[in-house]
């Protein structure tokens, strides 16, 4: 069975990030997926220390002990991994940042930690109706994957949204299809 984790940076309460990763666990769930969602933004994580303690074992990730910990196993054994942050100020949001940068972890000194075969997609939303403007912040959002092996799917961004009551059909739908091809 296939494992899909969803990993959301969203503080905000009617979050339109948090609607579009649900609907797309939901949809990979009913495609026959395990699926589990974390709200990164409610945990308690650390930034990197950068004391590279992760770089001595290829068996162990960070050494500091927060709400991280249990993440790192739980995106081992996913097949695939969204994360979504809408877009603050120009930028991810700081809640997912201290994720992707404890991603890190991941790189141990003989490579990468991380399980092959996984797949990570971002899913970014934002004010401006023109998606193109933040499309970077997708590519962060995914670069510790990338670089320990797995296959980036083409993100889902979605602009003109200030709260989940934003959503149109089409966002949804498009939140679907990639459960859909996830769990596939």
């Amino acid at each position: 069975m296939t494992k899909i984790l969803g990993i959301c940076g969203s503080a905000a309460p009617k979050s339109s990030t948090k609607k579009l990763i649900e609907t797309a666990l939901d949809a990979a769930k009913a495609a026959g997926a395990e699926v589990e969602f974390i709200d990164a933004a409610k945990m308690d994580i650390h930034g990197c220390r950068g004391c590279l303690a992760c770089k001595k074992d290829q068996t162990k990730f960070c050494v500091q002990k927060d709400d991280m910990t249990p993440l790192y196993e739980k995106i081992n054994a996913a097949d695939a991994v969204i994360l979504g942050s809408p877009i603050y100020f120009g930028e991810n949001t700081g809640q997912i940042k201290c994720f992707v940068d404890r991603m890190y972890a991941f790189l141990g000194p003989e490579g990468s930690k991380m399980k092959a075969g996984k797949k990570a997609v971002a899913v970014i939303t934002q004010g401006m109706a023109d998606v193109k403007v933040y499309e970077s912040c997708a590519g962060i959002l995914t670069a510790g994957f990338r670089y320990c092996g797995a296959a980036i799917e083409a993100p889902l961004i979605v602009g003109d949204l200030h709260s989940a009551e934003d959503l149109k059909a089409e966002a949804l739908a498009a939140a679907e299809q990639l459960g859909k091809k996830l769990a596939n």
